[in-house]
């Protein structure tokens, strides 16, 4: 049978000794460049292009991690950096998922050579059911198992981009060979065991005001962690403004990917407020030894003034659970507690949605705008009385406006944009 002659064009030749194509282009020095570009045509059509972008750009790295026979250890490498050079979020919790359990099996395999069973094998041996045994064998659970799988698939989809290898192995596993994932339970903390651990003093102060921004914001906590207090506007009315903009240290917000997703201002609840005000007169300073600057977290790490980390915000709720004798229920059980219990005060789900999520939800929500007073009645609706542990309805007086920074009463005619204006049209809140 007459082999059917392998295509070409200009910059691009089959090598039949090593049976792939191989790209040829011109460095920014002018020397040529030949590198191998995987075994179809269309891998080598793309790789041309983008190598000539690079070296216009002055970006091109060629490196040993880029090579037809490169192992899987050294292509996590270089897919690391290219990831971060993106600034995506997670990239280091990514890698090190990779490192602790994919490496240490396939990383010396070249990546050309690892299949859809060699994945399917790994994903099970690193899968552990039972969560006691999990914790001591550093093993993982099923969602664990779907996310390592997942951030192989995005190493593997780099390579093919790149011609190192033809076909993503993790996308030729058929659905239903992993561990599949259960109904989870999804627990959240009753009005007095979310006051315990926002008020015991057998709980760090730090750690307390963590919790209450989680109760009574609904939060994620990397977005709790991300607060400075330049992003708080205590001057604004009826209720003071948080700006949600990013989690952890600058990461990108939690499904920000999307066109659909952005910023957003968040009311801060009235004894949100009053126990922020404490806590920039006397808390922070208690705790850090120095008063706080608008440039710092709102409740930093003690190490080192930075962000707090995923590892430090994950781990809190196990050790103060513990310390005042509740349940554990995990991080989001203070973001349900917010959501369940101001919707059972009276506040409207689709209301809550717009600060406690990032604007995603239904073709008819892009032409549905909220008011800021609307935002904030919602708030409002949750009764809380951190002071008393009792439920307590904010009558007139929840219309003062305090000022944290100044510790003065501020004039509550005062309009949103005649504060912070650019800080507003930045996130899109309608002003009264």
């Amino acid at each position: 049978m007459v082999e059917r002659k392998k295509r070409s064009a200009i910059g691009i030749r089959w090598d039949e000794g090593k049976r792939r194509y191989r790209v040829s282009y011109k460095d920014g020095d002018g020397k040529w460049r030949r590198e191998h570009a995987g075994r179809t045509f269309e891998a080598a059509k793309r790789k041309l292009p983008t190598r000539k972008r690079q070296v216009r750009e002055g970006t091109l790295d060629l490196e040993r991690d880029a090579g037809p026979n490169v192992t899987l250890a050294g292509y996590v490498r270089r897919w690391e950096a290219q990831q971060a050079v993106g600034k995506r979020r997670n990239v280091e919790r990514e890698a090190r998922q990779l490192r602790l359990h994919a490496l240490p099996t396939l990383g010396r395999r070249p990546v050309n050579s690892i299949t859809p069973p060699d994945i399917l094998r790994l994903c099970w041996s690193c899968y552990e059911p039972d969560e006691q045994h999990r914790r001591t064998r550093g093993k993982l659970g099923e969602k664990s198992v779907h996310n390592l799988k997942g951030v192989l698939s995005s190493v593997f989809s780099l390579a093919v981009f790149e011609g190192v290898m033809d076909r993503n192995p993790c996308a030729q596993i058929p659905r239903g060979k992993l561990p599949k994932i259960g109904k989870q339970k999804r627990p959240l903390y009753d009005r007095e065991e979310a006051r315990a651990l926002m008020t015991d003093p057998r709980i760090p102060p730090d750690r307390r005001m963590f919790h209450t921004l989680q109760g009574l914001t609904g939060l994620r906590v990397g977005e709790v962690a991300g607060l400075r207090w330049r992003d708080y506007d205590p001057r604004t009315r009826p209720l003071g403004a948080l700006h949600v903009h990013c989690q952890y240290d600058g990461q990108p917000l939690k499904t920000a990917s999307g066109a659909d997703t952005k910023a957003r201002m968040v009311p801060v609840h009235p004894e949100l407020a009053r126990v922020l005000s404490e806590w920039r007169l006397e808390g922070f300073a208690e705790v850090y030894l120095r008063q706080p600057t608008e440039e710092d977290f709102i409740v930093p790490d003690r190490r080192n003034m930075g962000a707090r980390t995923p590892s430090q915000v994950t781990k809190a709720p196990d050790h103060d659970c513990a310390a005042v004798g509740i349940a554990d229920k995990g991080t989001h059980a203070f973001r349900r507690y917010f959501i369940t219990y101001a919707r059972a005060d009276g506040a409207s789900p689709d209301v809550l949605e717009r600060f406690t999520h990032n604007r995603r939800g239904e073709i008819i929500d892009v032409y549905t705008s909220f008011e800021w007073p609307t935002l904030c009645r919602a708030v409002r609706c949750l009764k809380v009385d951190l002071e008393r542990g009792k439920r307590l309805d904010f009558g007139p007086a929840a219309d003062r406006v305090w000022d944290t920074f100044l510790d003065t009463e501020v004039d509550p005619g005062r309009n949103l944009n005649d504060f912070n204006p650019k800080l507003v049209e930045a996130v899109g809140i309608k002003n009264i």
